[in-house]
């Protein structure tokens, strides 16, 4: 029980804070034929464990360590990969197709009717990323946006677009975002598309702290040249402003696909893949400035390691070999 003081207190409190200490009423229904959904706890409920070594599995699903998992009290256990956190595609089942079947490559898909037990699954990095850094949990991976290679690109996830949400790609925009750390002086960027291309697309700045992690702080602002409506792909130069000003966080917003095939594309028609056809990609990203004369200078890092400028990219295109 609080002391008389205590209740005093936070009367005046509330009283200062009337807005926020208005009285509320919560009423519970218990009737059952009311309820909107139900669960079996013994079966709903469980542990998981993440990432571990194929060594480790042949020591884990045994059963003297099985009945010491089980007798813990949880219901069911399952090991799984978090994959997604290191940017990779998980094949959860080795048994399945590629959609390149002649060379082991592409979109694979895994079969959904194993015929003997599963005893591994793998994670496979995906070549076409366009994040450096995933919070800690991928050191080992960097962004092709910025890695000096002009021959790797960065590809959006090809089931965000039209063609398989029947939507207008207008509604499940891509973006790439650059983190130059601090604030540099900014008026221009260099975009060495690959393809897909993006048609249309806007390059904004960004008005608050840190986009990732307090992304209601702040909100992009198109550079006042930054509005790109007929995109031609190839190495676009864009004169973002008039004057150079402080930026720290540049993004490519892109809403229409050129829906022009990348390099996986086959020759022969019956090896047809529309996953290959469309979404966007780049193969390097440049920002800087530029001179009086027109030449253009770039600040960015370009190297395939850690070191390179950060970069996030909305999604990753599963292909992978």
């Amino acid at each position: 029980m609080k002391s008389p003081n205590a209740v005093l207190v936070k009367l005046f409190e509330c009283f200062l804070l009337l807005a926020t200490c208005v009285a509320q009423t919560i009423q519970v229904d218990i009737t059952p034929a009311h309820s909107t959904n139900r669960f079996v706890p013994n079966q709903t409920l469980g542990a998981g464990v993440d990432r571990i070594p194929a060594t480790a599995i042949d020591q884990d699903l045994t059963q003297p360590t099985l009945d010491k998992v089980f007798a813990s009290g949880w219901q069911p256990v399952t090991y799984r990969q978090n994959t997604e956190l290191a940017i990779e595609a998980w094949h959860w089942n080795p048994q399945g197709t590629w959609s390149d079947p002649s060379s082991g490559k592409g979109y694979f898909t895994g079969s959904s009717t194993p015929t003997d037990a599963i005893r591994y699954s793998y994670g496979y990095s995906l070549p076409h990323r366009g994040t450096t850094r995933n919070d800690g949990t991928d050191n080992a991976g960097f962004s092709r946006l910025t890695d000096g290679d002009p021959n790797t690109y960065w590809k959006s996830n090809p089931y965000l677009t039209q063609k398989f949400t029947g939507e207008s790609d207008a509604l499940h925009p891509q973006w790439v975002i650059l983190d130059l750390t601090q604030n540099q002086m900014v008026d221009s960027i260099r975009i060495a598309w690959a393809n897909p291309y993006a048609i249309r697309y806007a390059v904004q700045y960004w008005t608050g702290d840190d986009p990732i992690k307090a992304q209601t702080k702040g909100v992009w602002e198109t550079f006042a040249h930054g509005a790109v409506t007929a995109g031609t792909g190839g190495t676009e130069t864009i004169r973002l402003s008039d004057n150079p000003g402080p930026i720290r966080f540049v993004r490519i917003l892109m809403t229409e696909s050129s829906n022009t095939c990348d390099s996986h594309q086959s020759s022969d028609p019956k090896l047809t893949d529309p996953r290959n056809c469309v979404g966007y990609a780049i193969s390097e990203l440049y920002l800087g400035t530029t001179t009086a004369d027109g030449d253009f200078h770039d600040i960015l890092r370009h190297t395939p390691d850690q070191e390179q400028t950060a970069t996030y990219a909305s999604s990753v295109d599963p292909w992978h070999e």
